[in-house]
């Protein structure tokens, strides 16, 4: 079966805001999907983080593999991914409210974020999107524009007053689910041109 894995944010769980509910949507298209369960959500620890992700993504990584990240887990899997031994080609790469520098709002993170060591040539992926809320109050979109400047992709913009957290609505996301439905869907109908 194909994999998908979310690696979610600061101070939440993989059962937070609408990651278990897209999990649950991708298993009719193929995929079973994992939420990554990072430990110490609260406070964070790169080390601890970046071995989780070796642990349960590494050798998972293939031509079908598809992850969605969200916020600090943007970071993270794109610090994790450009920095193995090896680059792997993966489907998609679907990231929510990334930034890849230190965010002025969130000091508390900054000695986590600098150890985060993105080589952004060496990232391989069919299909990468960066998504952003017009109005995000926890990442500025001026963080993410510049992530998507150094991805060389555009911001993708959705109207939204938020972070894409329950708390803002977001228990489930049908955006994201249509973007990455659309990609399955585009792959799958080029098979035997």
């Amino acid at each position: 079966m194909k994999k998908m894995f979310i690696v979610h944010s600061y101070q939440a769980t993989s059962s937070s805001h609408w990651y278990q509910w897209l999990a649950d949507e991708m298993e009719a298209y193929g995929y079973e999907t994992e939420v990554v369960a990072l430990p110490d959500t609260n406070q964070p620890d790169y080390k601890a983080w970046s071995a989780t992700l070796q642990h349960l993504i590494q050798e998972q990584l293939d031509s079908e593999t598809i992850i969605v990240a969200h916020s600090l887990g943007v970071i993270t899997t794109l610090d994790f991914l450009t920095n193995l031994p090896q680059i792997h080609h993966i489907k998609g790469l679907f990231l929510v409210a990334g930034f890849g520098q230190t965010l002025t709002d969130l000091p508390e993170l900054n000695t986590f974020i600098d150890q985060c060591h993105i080589q952004y040539p060496r990232l391989s992926a069919a299909r990468i999107m960066s998504i952003a809320a017009s109005d995000d109050p926890v990442v500025d979109i001026a963080y993410t524009d510049e992530l998507s400047q150094s991805l060389k992709v555009p911001t993708t913009i959705i109207e939204h007053n938020g972070h894409f957290l329950a708390r803002d609505g977001y228990d489930r996301f049908d955006r994201l689910k249509s973007y990455i439905v659309g990609l399955i869907k585009q792959n799958n109908s080029e098979i035997g041109k």
